[in-house]
């Protein structure tokens, strides 16, 4: 797939741009897109990559169009098809044809040959972060050579990411020395919960000693608490009588003070600041009775003088009623002469208007050209029918031509489109009769099934290659599977057993090693005498009496008693070293059973390794057989074996693919066969041959459709223009009939004054004329009204004015507002009366109001004077609020000795105040201080008392606590049990997740070595072209589990990426990414390679390298490199056999 055509429509800050890559010519497909920076090139690429796969949610070319606006087009080239893609920012339905036609994603993913998004960025997209990332890979030796190598092709820098998530969880599982694994936390948690078993269990004993200590100390703390409360008691005693001697003195004090007062009352029932209050409303009341009197003299005095006539208050009514005719004659006072001259100017617009009717007499009946609405509308529609008659008269006549030119060039087309030669073969029968469609995949389907069996065979009988031993075909296996299964397991066992056998019989020498050496350790510490030793004891001691009875002298009597003596301290020595004895000789049995099982293990050894050799010896007979060295092993006699087995199946599986696939393979042939025949050239393959027949059987059809088209076309045009003819005719009848009826209609409401020819163009004047006859008739109307008003309106107004004693004015107005003024005056005496007898009532209220609160007020305080019967003056109040200030400190003092009365009686805890005074009588404040300072420090040792036994019972109560009937130890057993499961589970987890890894990278490993020969091959030959042979050969070197990478240059000195600079590497890199692409077509699937100004740390003869490296991967498919320096456009141009071609931004 290639692009041939890309259109920007509404992407980034592009509206429609378009680039148009043409057809690959000759195998060269190599394009340089240049532009200034910010020009769009990064834009360009991204917009084929959201043609591929769509538009994210969150669009970063959203800049300048909307996201839901956002297009891409682009024609590509499929497989020699061409078709039209669009690409919208739509959920569903986003890719459509080109005709807006919604296509599945299948139709555009199918030829992307699986690659995600991702993948066909990092291997077919390189930009500066994916080169510089790569090169920084390989420099760092992330992963094996193997790794990078072979997964180039796919573009993932790191197979191996699944298989170190399963190492990481395999270590977080478990890891030597690990203390932070899961292994490690549970077995913290095992001990945690051992221990705190251990601490929990308490024997009996230990509980009865607890309760015990717990009685002591609740003992102990009641005796502390009972002192201690003893001590505060005297304290709070103390204390009160040291606050109560100061308020007796305050009590002598008030009793001195209200001595005086006890005729006084024991409390007030008003406010003394009242007394202020009525005081000063009763000076106001006396001011206001002052002033209201001789108020009410003044207005008595002039509402006498206001006289009224109640005759002219009738005159008010009358002239209200007068008040619309009134306005009526000032309303036509000033509008008169302006409808007069309304009137006038319609006459003379209605004059104009039959001007422009073309009627100039000025003894005209102007009336008479007066058109009702109705008849004007009628005109209206009668003028619009013609018009629209006329009109349509045209159309029908402009259509009839246009279609007779239709006939003339359809006549000419289907005479152009006749087909040149019927006799020729048609390849579309030879398609159907082979059924090509459905032949062709099962073709290609056939073809890659034994291809792939082929490879798959070749790849089985590879893998049978051992020690430099290889294959060209099949041998014969001379063991079964079962054989060799039986062989490696049985020797794998032996292995085992000889280990385990060999470490028992180390174990058995060292346990009589340690035996004997303990034996001698506690034979030399506790000096034992050994049964041996005794022994020699015991036949000397006979020895000495057999002596002695022979000789009977003093000398055999000594060396019989000095023999004997010894044997007695022996004897004595061993009884006491009993068990020390008992010891030594379990420790001599404990050596003998040690050396007697190393003995039988070694009789063991000897038996599995007899077997061993005959099993070994057994494999070796086998490979020699096949021509495999005598070397091998059991396991790698079974991995050869099963290599051979899947070989087998492999190679029937091949042959029996071929045999399916005979009948489609034959009728392939056949059809090509057919299409040789029938093509204007031979055709190489079928593939190729299917695609020039489907070109030439779609030609074909196209002509034969614009042949039977232009047919078609010619019979509708001609029956189009029959139809049109008669509709013209149609169209010219109706035409002639309505201008007749537009004349007579002229004629009836006009008669002769108007030819009809004066209104077609227009018949506004006709409605010019009618409106200023409405105009000029209303004038004329409102001009009659305004001076039947004006009469009306004198006469009324001169008769009103001489029933009150009135002569009339010059004007009806003038009267009018004469005889106004008259009423107006009549009011207002009328008015003012009216509000000087309010005013009078008003005072006169206010004035019985003041005098009733005086009254009140000196009632008020004639009963106040009556509390104090020493008060001279009882009206007096100044006298009276003296008195009452001295009643109320009196009451303050009386009240303030009963509250410290109670304060000390309550201090002291007596009922009455003499019983207190008896008790402080002998007491004063320094002796109360000197006892309390006395008080204080035996209470603080009571409190430290207490606090020690309350900590002592405290600590009984929580030791015997811990001590509990419940199921806690047995809880923690039960946990202790799940942690030891959960241990098992971590460790059957760990294994599996380590022996699962070990066989998965072996297994990638292996098909690795078998994948990457070709890539490594590739890469070396382009990483040399791009060094300008500086590195011309290409090698891997084993670092524990890993491959590196080196780079041999011309001086057979090797380097590892490391050791390059930077833009070596990326050289390296781009190296890696040109093999991959060359793996990819190799295998069918060509696609875009893009390349985003990469070259940018390259020297200019790497540069001009780097081109021809774009040109070779232009001539396997389409490279487009993206760049804003001129100077590679240059250099590509002068390096390049066939120049790349340029587009600018």
């Amino acid at each position: 797939m290639r692009l041939q055509r890309l259109s920007l429509d509404r992407f980034g800050h592009f509206t429609d741009r378009h680039f148009d890559f043409g057809s690959a010519s000759d195998g060269h497909d190599f394009h340089i897109i240049y532009g200034p920076n910010e020009a769009g090139k990064t834009t360009t690429m991204e917009a084929v990559l959201r043609l591929f796969y769509g538009f994210p949610l969150r669009e970063g070319y959203a800049f300048k169009h909307p996201r839901n606006n956002l297009q891409v087009s682009a024609r590509l080239d499929i497989d020699g098809v061409l078709r039209d893609f669009t690409r919208l920012p739509t959920r569903s339905g986003s890719l459509v044809d080109a005709t807006g036609t919604p296509l599945p994603e299948a139709a555009l993913s199918a030829h992307l040959a699986g690659l995600s998004e991702e993948d066909y960025r990092r291997l077919l997209c390189l930009d500066d972060e994916t080169i510089e990332r790569g090169g920084e890979e390989i420099a760092n030796a992330e992963g094996d050579i193997g790794r990078l190598l072979f997964s180039a092709a796919a573009g993932v820098a790191d197979l191996s990411t699944v298989l170190d998530h399963v190492r990481e969880r395999a270590d977080a599982l478990w890891k030597k020395r690990g203390r932070t694994t899961h292994m490690a936390e549970l077995k913290r948690a095992l001990a945690d919960v051992e221990k705190e078993i251990k601490d929990r269990d308490v024997t009996a004993s230990a509980w009865k000693a607890l309760k015990k200590d717990l009685r002591k100390a609740q003992e102990a703390e009641r005796e502390a608490r009972k002192t201690r409360d003893a001590l505060n008691l005297t304290k709070a005693r103390m204390e009160a009588q040291r606050r109560a001697l100061p308020l007796m003195g305050e009590i002598r004090d008030l009793e001195q003070a209200i001595a005086s007062f006890a005729s006084y009352p024991d409390q007030l029932d008003f406010d003394p600041e009242r007394l202020i209050e009525l005081n000063r409303d009763r000076g106001l009341a006396t001011q206001n009775i002052a002033r209201l009197t001789e108020e009410i003299a003044n207005l008595r005095e002039n509402r006498d003088a206001v006289a009224l006539d109640p005759k002219r208050l009738e005159l008010s009514t009358a002239l209200a009623a007068l008040e619309d005719l009134a306005a009526r004659d000032r309303t036509a006072q000033l509008d008169l002469d302006r409808r007069e001259d309304e009137r006038r100017a319609a006459e003379a617009s209605m004059k104009q208007a039959a001007w422009d009717l073309g009627v100039t007499s000025p003894d005209v009946d102007l009336q008479g050209l007066v058109l009702s609405g109705a008849d004007i509308a009628s005109l209206e529609s009668a003028r619009e029918a013609l018009r629209e008659a006329i009109s349509q008269e045209k159309i029908e006549a402009r259509e009839t031509a246009e279609l007779k030119e239709r006939v003339i060039a359809a006549t000419e087309a289907m005479q152009d489109g006749a087909p040149a030669d019927e006799e020729r073969p048609q390849v579309a029968d030879i398609l159907l009769r082979f059924d090509a469609e459905t032949l062709a995949p099962a073709y290609a389907a056939a073809q890659q099934a034994i291809a792939d069996m082929k490879i798959k065979a070749r790849r089985s009988l590879a893998a049978l290659s051992f020690a430099g031993v290889t294959f060209d075909h099949l041998p014969a296996c001379p063991t079964s599977r079962h054989q060799a299964t039986n062989w490696a397991e049985r020797h794998q066992d032996l292995l085992h057993d000889l280990r385990t056998t060999t470490a028992k019989r180390d174990e058995h020498l060292e346990d009589a090693e340690a035996r004997g050496a303990q034996a001698k350790s506690l034979a030399r510490d506790a000096k034992l005498i050994s049964d041996a030793d005794a022994e020699d004891l015991r036949a000397r001691r006979d020895a000495r009496w057999a002596e002695h009875l022979a000789a009977l002298d003093r000398q055999t009597a000594a060396d019989f008693h000095e023999a004997m003596q010894g044997h007695d301290i022996a004897a004595e020595a061993r009884l006491a070293q009993s068990r020390e004895l008992a010891q030594l000789r379990e420790i001599g049995q404990a050596e003998a059973q040690a050396r007697a099982r190393a003995a039988q293990t070694d009789k063991r050894l000897e038996t599995l390794r007899e077997e061993r050799t005959n099993i070994e010896a057994s494999v070796s007979a086998a490979a020699a057989q096949v021509g495999l060295p005598d070397s091998i092993t059991p396991a790698e006699w079974l991995d050869w074996r099963r290599s051979h087995e899947a070989a087998s199946e492999d190679a029937q599986a091949l042959r029996d693919t071929e045999e399916t696939n005979q009948s489609t393979l034959q009728r392939a042939d056949a059809l090509l066969a057919e299409l040789a025949r029938t093509l204007p050239f031979p055709p190489t393959d079928l593939t190729g041959a299917l695609a020039a027949a489907r070109r030439q059987a779609e030609d074909d059809r196209k002509q034969t459709d614009a042949h039977t088209t232009a047919e078609a076309t010619l019979r509708q045009a001609q029956r189009d223009l029959a139809r049109r003819e008669e509709r013209y005719a149609k169209a010219f009848k109706a035409k002639e009939d309505t201008k007749k009826t537009w004349r007579a209609l002229v004629h009836d409401l006009l008669g002769e004054a108007l030819p009809p020819e004066r209104l077609e163009a227009s018949l506004e004047p006709l409605r010019a004329l009618r409106e200023h006859e409405n105009t000029r008739a209303a004038a004329g109307r409102r001009i009659t009204t305004m001076q039947a008003d004006q009469k009306q309106f004198t006469q009324e107004i001169d008769s009103l004015a001489r029933a009150h004693g009135q002569e009339p004015h010059a004007t009806a107005a003038k009267t009018f507002a004469a005889l106004k003024t008259l009423a107006e005056k009549a009011r207002s005496a009328t008015e003012t009366g009216r509000k000087l007898d309010t005013a009078i009532e008003t005072a006169e209220a206010d004035l019985v109001e003041h005098k009733d609160r005086q009254n009140a007020i000196d009632q008020e305080v004639a009963t106040i004077a009556m509390l104090f019967p020493d008060t001279t003056t009882p009206g007096d109040i100044g006298a009276l609020r003296e008195a009452a200030i001295r009643t109320q400190k009196a009451i303050d003092n009386r009240a303030a000795l009963a509250k410290i009365t109670r304060q000390v009686l309550a201090e002291l805890g007596t009922t009455d105040i003499e019983t207190a005074r008896a008790q402080l009588a002998e007491s004063s404040v320094a002796a109360l201080e000197g006892e309390l300072d006395s008080n204080r420090s035996d209470l603080a040792h009571a409190e430290d008392e207490l606090t020690l036994a309350i900590q002592n019972r405290t600590a009984a109560e929580y030791a015997l606590a811990e001590v509990k009937g419940d199921d806690t130890v047995a809880e923690l057993v039960e946990q202790k049990a799940t942690l030891e499961l959960q241990l098992e589970e971590a460790a059957l987890e760990h294994l599996e997740l380590s022996l699962g890894h070990h066989l998965a990278s072996d297994a990638i490993r292996r098909y690795r070595d078998s994948h990457r020969s070709g890539m490594l091959t590739a890469t070396e030959d382009c990483f040399a072209s791009l060094t300008q042979g500086a590195y011309p050969t290409l090698s891997t070197q084993i670092d524990k589990e890993s491959e590196i990478l080196l780079a041999v240059d011309g001086n057979g000195v090797s380097k590892r990426a490391v050791e390059m600079s930077k833009g070596t590497r990326f050289q390296l890199y781009l190296a890696l990414r040109a093999a991959a692409h060359e793996q990819l077509v190799a295998q069918g699937t060509r696609l875009p390679f893009f390349c985003d100004d990469i070259f940018e740390t390259f020297d200019e003869a790497r540069t001009s390298a780097a081109c021809r490296v774009m040109e070779a991967i232009g001539g396997r498919g389409q490279a487009i490199y993206l760049t804003h320096h001129r100077h590679v456009v240059e250099i590509a141009k002068s390096v390049c056999v066939t120049p790349p071609v340029i587009h600018e931004l």
